[in-house]
Parts: structure tokens; sequence; C-alpha cells
């Protein structure tokens, strides 16, 4: 054990994070400009799944249990016990929003507005942290945060250049991925602050110090536990890695290192018991949801583990020829952070599970292997020399401003791409609020008045708002409440009302079918069927699949009776433009509606 825990001065980190975070307000700005007095309130959309997970923050802030299904209405009571799922388990985020939006009546739109601003810039600030003491340099361990953070796509540059020359990207392209609201951004800084507590726990030179830094670092793990699966696995395979190597290399330190690891070990075992207690009460569609793959395969091809290794190398080579000591803590870190990567991505070897190991690389793994670098380099810079100091002082400060500039133009890119959806989701707040109104009004005979879409997009939002179920959305799947039978009887549903034709598709042509209707075909046969990014089980869907689910369908369809049409009943129709009635007449009486901007209300009741 060594001491190196000095005071300094948090004036830069301060700066850089005030940099990172007015970077990560500008799609926020940028649609409230857009949208100048119209603005309704809604936030900057970039993720698909930062609705589910703000529909889930409504509903705790509503005061609705921890399992619940706004998409379903359905919730946890004596009478009907609800399976856990992915949000229920991963509950720490959820509640820190919810309870304070609750206690100053803020919606759930703007409590992602204000999270944006806290994530950035403790994200920033725990990461100059972090280097800070490692380092003992507050300029580079400031410049480094806004490496880290700014230049987290790396990994995924070809997507950004793409986009700059008009090409569209294989998957949902985000900017500053740390920031996808309320996972992984709520317990993003704490992975880095867990870092920081292990880091003093092994290097503070006083046994009470280190022990209250240990104990810190098993509750901040502990509540990775519970915030986001990525996250904590990372976390835990970090921990790992620098025990390790820390052992390895101090072995004559063995007795100290353990009693300094026990504590983390001990408080985070015991979280992990608690997780898995509620992991075995998971809803039976979660694994499938999820894309658990069975695979023993190893995986070296992500970017994060090619940078990683490339870090190992140099520090054995600085090492080899005497430019570090390989003992040193910071070395001894800078290589964990390294590994850690290779770590994540291959431990289906031993485990034989693979779950949507993408998340790893866009969520933790690249910002892990970036630290090592910059750790790596700070090692390689430490001279004495004024004049190398200067040299090295500029270097520093112009790596800031390229990765800030880099920052601001990903960010200017990607909220362009995503503007419209952002306009389109403002435009739809004012039907959500009405429905919320009218939930006020007419009280718990509101709570189960199933609302149709017939846009797919609204859908999925209006549970951000308004606590009315929906008949069928994208993220309907997600949640505990509904099994894999309804989720599809419930789509057939939706494209039986919205007169959705079915009969044109061109099986043998998928791949030529627009992103709409590729999506429903997917959602008529399964979850398993995505890109290939995203799981090591994809296959490919093939036309006989496609033929079956249609036929399917189209006999649902050809057998559609009342009694179909009252499970479940519908009390709201929602357009946004001309729509086809005709199914949808056949059973059920419209009112004239209600118009609010391009959107009609229509209240209808079974004939």
């Amino acid at each position: 054990m060594h001491e190196n825990q000095r005071a300094f001065r948090w004036r830069l980190g301060f700066l850089a994070a005030l940099a990172v975070t007015l970077i990560a307000l500008y799609p926020q700005f940028h649609l409230q400009i857009t949208r100048g007095k119209d603005w309704n309130g809604s936030y900057a959309f970039f993720s698909q799944d930062e609705i589910a997970y703000s529909a889930y923050v409504n509903a705790l802030t509503q005061g609705r249990p921890r399992r619940n299904d706004p998409y379903t209405g359905r919730d946890d009571t004596p009478g009907m016990s609800q399976h856990e799922s992915l949000f229920s388990i991963q509950f720490v985020p959820a509640y820190s929003i919810a309870i304070p939006a609750r206690l100053l009546g803020l919606s759930a739109p703007t409590t992602f507005i204000v999270l944006t601003i806290v994530v950035a810039f403790a994200s920033a600030l725990a990461v100059f942290w972090l280097l800070a003491m490692m380092t003992a340099d507050e300029t580079l361990a400031a410049a480094g945060s806004a490496v880290i953070l700014c230049l987290g796509t790396y990994a995924l540059l070809y997507a950004p250049l793409r986009m700059l020359v008009g090409l569209d990207t294989t998957y949902t392209y985000e900017y500053f991925p740390f920031l996808r609201r309320y996972v992984p951004a709520m317990a993003f800084p704490l992975c880095f602050v867990f870092c920081a507590l292990v880091w003093r726990a092994l290097t503070n030179a006083r046994t009470r110090a280190s022990f209250h830094a240990a104990l810190l670092a098993g509750v901040s793990f502990s509540l990775l536990v519970f915030s986001y699966f990525y996250l904590w696995t990372a976390a835990a395979a970090w921990l790992a890695s620098i025990a390790v190597l820390w052992l390895i290399a101090r072995w004559t330190d063995r007795k100290t290192t353990l009693k300094a690891l026990a504590p983390i070990a001990l408080v985070g075992t015991v979280a992990l018991v608690g997780y898995f207690m509620l992991l075995a009460k998971r809803a039976p569609t979660m694994d499938a949801v999820q894309l658990l793959a069975i695979s023993h395969a190893p995986d070296l091809s992500r970017s994060s583990i090619k940078l990683g290794l490339i870090v190992c190398i140099v520090l054995a080579l600085a090492a080899w020829r005497k430019r570090i000591e390989l003992r040193s803590p910071a070395a001894l870190f800078a290589a964990s952070f390294a590994l850690t990567p290779l770590a994540v991505f291959n431990q289906q070897i031993i485990t034989g599970r693979s779950l949507q190991p993408l998340h790893y690389e866009l969520y933790i793994a690249k910002y892990l292997a970036l630290l090592a670098l910059v750790i790596t380099i700070s090692l390689l810079w430490q001279v004495r020399e004024k004049t190398k100091k200067r040299v090295r002082s500029r270097i520093i400060l112009g790596a800031a401003a390229i990765a800030l500039g880099w920052g601001i133009i990903e960010t200017s890119i990607t909220t362009s791409r995503h503007a419209w959806a952002s306009v389109d989701r403002d435009e739809m707040v004012p039907v959500a609020r009405r429905l919320l109104e009218n939930s006020r009004a007419a009280g718990e005979a509101e709570k189960q008045a199933v609302v149709l879409y017939f846009n797919l997009d609204h859908a999925d939002l209006s549970p951000v708002i308004a606590p009315q179920p929906v008949l069928w959305a994208p993220h309907t799947p997600a949640f505990s409440g509904v099994t894999t039978e309804e989720n599809r009887v419930r789509l057939y549903q939706y494209l039986y009302y919205t007169s959705e034709d079915m009969t044109s598709v061109d099986e043998s042509r998928f791949e030529a079918l627009d992103y709409r209707r590729k999506f429903l075909i997917r959602s008529l046969i399964e979850w398993g069927h995505t890109d290939p990014a995203w799981t090591v089980d994809w296959k490919p869907i093939t036309p006989e699949e496609i033929r079956a689910a249609l036929k399917s369908y189209a006999d649902y369809a050809a057998s559609f009776s009342g009694e179909n049409a009252q499970r479940p009943a519908l009390s709201y129709v929602v357009t946004d433009g001309a729509a086809d009635f005709t199914n949808l007449d056949r059973w059920y009486q419209r009112d004239a509606g209600e118009r609010i901007g391009r959107f009609t209300i229509f209240r209808v009741r079974l004939r």
C-alpha cells in the first residue's frame, strides 16, 4: 500500500464538466428553438428505448407500484401479482428520479431534460476525480474527461462518418451514448466513482481510511447491481481484473490487499443475492425479449477489445524498456481497464450466456478502454523538464479541444438526424395531456380505458404522460404485463383495426420493404429476429416464416368476432391524419371526435 491521496483543485474539472454539459444540451436547445412558442415540454429524442424508461418513471411518479406495466395498465396487486421485469429489477435509477419528480410536481419529460444536465456534469466530474487521483495532474485529468466522454463513439466511428455523407447506419445511433436516459445515464457516473473508491481502498496507507473507501465501494457496486446489468457486470469484471493483477504484482502485500477487497466483496455479494432472487421471479417472456442467447463462442472483433490490447502491449513494452514501473498502482489500473472489454465480451465462453453484447460496446467498454489509454499516456509523459512540460500541456489542451470539437460535430449530426422524431413527439404531447385530464376527471374508470393509436410512435409515447393503457405499442412486450400470445393478439388487433394491408407483402423481398413493414413482420414472428450486431444468436427471417406469420394473422382477421373486440375493449382512438376505419366501425361507434392540432381523439364504444 502507498499513499497518493493528495488534495487537488477541482476548477479545471468543473470547466471540463461545464463544456461537456453544454454540448450535451444542444439537442434540447435545438428542439426548443425549432418549436419556439409551440414547444410542449418534451425532451429531445434519440433512442427509442428512452420512451419506455420515461413511461416507467411516469408510472412511479403517479404512485403506481414497482411492478407495473404502463402499456397495459396492469399493476402488482394482492389479487393480481405481476412478474419482475427489466424495469422493476433495475429500480434504483427509476426511483431516484421518480421520487424527486413527485415531490416537486415534475413531469417525466421535464425530469429527463434535467437528467441530461445532472448526468453530463456528474460524469465529467467523476472521470476527472478518478484521473486526478491516479495521475496527480489536474490538467490531464480535465482533458482526459473530455476525451473519454466525447470520443466515446470511436468504436462506432463509421456511423457518424456514414451519416456525414448521407448514408444510413445499421442500428439506432446515439450521440454521447452514456447519456441515454435513464440507463445507463443515471448509473454511469457511479461506475467511475466505484473505480475511484477501489483505488482509494487499495492505495491508502491508513487502514481506517482504506476500510471506509472499500465499504463505500461495496455500496456503490450494490447500487450498480440494481441499476443496469451492463454496468454492474462490467464493474464486476473490472474488479476481478484489478484484484488478480494487484495480487500477482504485489504478492508480498496480499494480506493487506485482501483485507481492502473483503468489504467490497461482502457487500457486493449481499446485493447479488437479492438481485438473483428478483431475477428468479422474472416474466417468462423476459429472456426472449432481451435476446438472451446460448453461446460459448469467443468474441474478439470489438473495437474496445482491440484498443485495450494495444494499451496492454504498450504498457508491456514500456515496462520492458524501463519507462514505467509495471507494479505501480496507475499501471495496474490501466492494465485492468484495458483488459475489461476482453472479459465482458468473452464471459460467455464460461457462462454459456450472451445478452445483447453490443450494449457493452455502446455504454461502458469503450469508455474503459479510453480511460486505460489516457492513464497509459500519463505514465509515459511523466517528465520533469520545464520545456517538455510546456509541450506536454499544449498537446493535452489540443487533445481536449479536438475531443470537444468532435463532440460538437457528433451531436449536431445526430440532432439533425433525429430532429423530425423530436418534433413529431412534441406535437403529440397535447393529445396525451388531454387523456391525462380525462383520467383526472373520471378517476378510477379511466385506468383501463384502452387507447388505440394508429401511429405506433405515438402509442409508445402516450404512457410517458397519460395513465391510460394502449392497445399495442413497440414496447408492449418489454414489460411483464403480457404473455407472448397476448402480445401477438394485441398486435393482430392493431393491424385489424387500422386496416393494415398485409396481403401485399412479398415474403421473398423482405429486405426491400420499408422500415415500418420490416418491424411489423419481425414483431409478428418473434423478437429473436433482429440485427446481427445485437445478438450472437441472430438468424435471418426466412420466406417460410414470413408466410406462416402472415397466414396466422389473416386467419385471425377472417375469424374476428365481437368476443375479440371486447378483449380488450377500446375507449379511445387517436389518428393524425386520414385513416381507414372500415374494420373498426364494424365493432365500435365513434363520436364526432376532438381535434387537437393535426390529431383527432375519438371516444368509442362497442356496438
